[in-house]
């Protein structure tokens, strides 16, 4: 059903990155270095200028890029690896080669003009390894994702909820990847989170197949009010840190697709659901006051299940969601359910009837 060829490469050198450099090494190892540069020239795709690109491991180099070229960059693998999925900001083992130094026709003023471009050139490799932390507004715009401008204005609120999970190898979910019936539309979404998350895997379910691609990308294909489904797939690509339901926004389809993927969400992870507007509108299959049966009436339930120890309540049943749920943050037409265990205790019996 799943391709997870690239995942068994991706998803321990994401988790080695930030470790100590005989882990990265022994990890680089076992995977094989070639799988390794593979994997870093899918990350920063093609360089504009003539310049190669030389990775070095254990003795041997990868030559890449501009194979041709006289314009070489040479760094350590694990050094690119460490930078480009990491914290590290600098090059220890980086070392430049440029043509020949040839005089030639016009003197010292012509070759130092033609030396111009070569810095340029450097540059441009180093500051594909070396990406840059936009701000999820600025990737929204950038990549097309309509979670920024014109109907919705997510992005704020995803940077406050997300912004401790942005450096970590996290694992996120998102249901629906746009484009309606395209198999080549959308996916403007998983490419912004791909972005984000600098050392996340980004899945996208969508219930027509997509080709959507991206070094850390993988689309499915799948039908999000399919319980049996849905848990399969948690099962086999999770637990997840994240994940979002921007999928039919029906409201029976939202909650199926909440009860079978939350017990696949990673204690600390976090579960979104977009476009809660849908819960009032009845031709969504919503209610105009967002009562019971409404996506937005089982949210508000686990308002009360976060005070079950409190609450007399039949609705309240006290099972593996609600105890399951450390919080819940509202915003307008989104809603963020954080995964942790509730399990504080009441207050004493007698208090109850003091007052």
């Amino acid at each position: 059903m799943l391709d997870t060829a690239r995942w068994s490469v991706l998803a321990p050198l994401l988790q080695a990155t930030t470790a100590g450099r005989d882990l990265l090494d022994d990890t680089i190892r076992r995977l094989g270095p070639d799988a390794v540069v593979a994997a870093v020239l899918a990350e920063i795709g093609e360089i504009e200028h003539d310049v190669r690109l030389d990775l070095a491991f254990a003795g041997s180099v990868t030559s890449c890029l501009a194979t041709a070229s006289d314009h070489v960059v040479c760094l350590d693998l694990a050094d690119a690896v460490r930078t480009l999925y990491g914290t590290e900001q600098h090059w220890p083992s980086l070392a430049v080669r440029t043509p020949a130094a040839e005089l030639g026709e016009g003197g010292m003023g012509a070759w130092f003009h033609r030396r111009k471009g070569y810095p340029e050139a450097v540059d441009a490799v180093l500051s594909a390894l070396r990406p840059h932390r936009e701000d999820l507004g600025t990737l929204a715009v950038r990549f097309g994702s309509d979670k920024w401008g014109d109907l919705h204005w997510y992005t704020q609120h995803y940077e406050r909820h997300f912004a401790r999970l942005r450096t970590k190898p996290v694992k996120v979910l998102e249901i629906g990847i746009g484009g309606y019936d395209d198999p080549a539309s959308g996916g403007a979404s998983l490419r912004m989170w791909q972005r984000y998350f600098q050392r996340g895997l980004v899945h996208g379910l969508d219930v027509v197949a997509k080709t959507v691609a991206g070094p850390r990308i993988m689309t499915v294909r799948g039908d999000q009010s399919d319980a049996g489904f849905l848990d399969l797939l948690g099962s086999r690509l999770g637990p997840f840190d994240v994940v979002i339901d921007d999928g039919s926004h029906r409201n029976d389809h939202v909650q199926t697709s909440f009860h079978a993927l939350f017990p696949h969400v990673r204690a600390g992870g976090l579960y979104v659901v977009e476009d809660l507007q849908t819960a009032y509108w009845p031709s969504w299959g919503g209610a105009a006051d967002g009562g019971p049966g409404t996506s937005i009436g089982m949210l508000k339930s686990f308002v009360d299940g976060l005070n079950l120890a409190e609450v007399e309540d039949p609705r309240v049943d006290g099972g593996y969601v609600q105890r399951n749920i450390s919080g819940i943050s509202f915003h307008h037409n989104i809603a963020f359910v954080e995964k942790g265990l509730n399990a504080e205790e009441g207050g004493p019996e007698f208090l109850r009837t003091l007052g």
